[in-house]
């Protein structure tokens, strides 16, 4: 053989080994993406499967935990923070992880779907005052009868407001309605911001119509009447801290309450809630993951009205 032939097959022979060597290469790259494909894949699998069971799993919790709190308070005259079953538990399940509940009671603020009389058009006296204030704290008085007319069942404008088409005319199902149907009332109006409270703040659709003082805000008890000047709303606070509020006797009793406070508080503020939050919090034995369960249910009817998961 030439030495030209013999130079020839001696380049086609390391040619032939490059290629098979980058086609090995190809290979075990291509062999590895796919093992982590896979991986990835069964790991998205297995996430989706456990995110299923804990779901079902915080149903059934769920209801249970709503039974426990009906027999054992739904006798009782007030719903306190204090008492043993809103204080948080913890349950072990096998095999799956660690779950952690908690019940408040709400009930805290003005109750927004009961501040007009029967008639859906009469704002209750009691709330007359509280409204107003909190109008004031919120800087924009001129919402304050245009809300009333967003809300209420007729299209008759209030002195200084007026009604438009796209008015709803009924109480919201969610407070956020507000912000989706009202032109008057953007975001921070709404939820408050750098720092400065919203009308979230103050109203609830969450109540039978009294706000429970044993869970009250500070600054919703400061705009009821009888609570609104001399800091008796942050000694009520701190008061509640150290034994729950039963009566308004349990009122009387706080330094710079006067003989008239139960009077004035009468028909908007008492000692029980009718609806609860209770959240519901998952956290995997390998620490890598977890759910929350964000429940609001009617003690009344024992049924779960707002479900949320994160």
């Amino acid at each position: 053989m030439s030495l030209r032939a013999l130079s020839f097959s001696r380049k086609r022979r390391g040619f032939v080994l490059v290629s098979v060597l980058m086609l090995g290469t190809l290979l075990i790259s291509c062999a590895t993406a796919f093992t982590w494909f896979v991986r990835m894949q069964a790991r998205s699998t297995g996430r989706e499967l456990q995110n299923i069971t804990n779901r079902s799993l915080a149903h059934v919790m769920a209801g249970a935990v709503i039974g426990v709190i009906y027999q054992a308070t739904n006798s009782m005259k007030y719903d306190s923070p204090l008492q043993r079953w809103f204080q948080p538990f913890v349950l072990n399940v096998p095999d799956s992880g660690v779950w952690i509940v908690q019940v408040t009671p709400l009930d805290d603020k003005l109750p927004l779907r009961h501040i007009f009389l029967p008639d859906g058009n009469t704002l209750r006296r009691e709330i007359a005052d509280p409204w107003r204030e909190m109008w004031d704290k919120l800087h924009h008085r001129e919402l304050e009868q245009t809300v009333l007319d967003f809300i209420d069942r007729n299209k008759k404008p209030r002195v200084g407001s007026s009604e438009h088409d796209e008015y709803i005319n009924r109480m919201p199902y969610d407070i956020s309605e507000l912000l989706i149907l009202s032109r008057d009332i953007t975001p921070t109006i709404l939820y408050g911001s750098g720092g400065e409270l919203g009308l979230s703040d103050y109203c609830t659709i969450y109540s039978e119509g009294q706000i429970n003082l044993n869970v009250a805000p500070v600054h919703v008890m400061e705009i009821l009447p009888g609570l609104d000047t001399g800091g008796l709303a942050q000694r009520i606070a701190q008061a509640r801290t150290e034994e729950p509020l039963t009566s308004m006797r349990d009122i009387q009793r706080i330094p710079g309450a006067s003989p008239r406070t139960a009077t004035q508080l009468t028909n908007i503020a008492g000692f029980r809630s009718r609806y609860f939050r209770m959240r519901l919090e998952y956290m995997e034995k390998e620490g890598d993951g977890g759910m929350s369960f964000n429940i609001i249910f009617d003690r009344s009817t024992r049924q779960i009205v707002r479900w949320e998961e994160s």
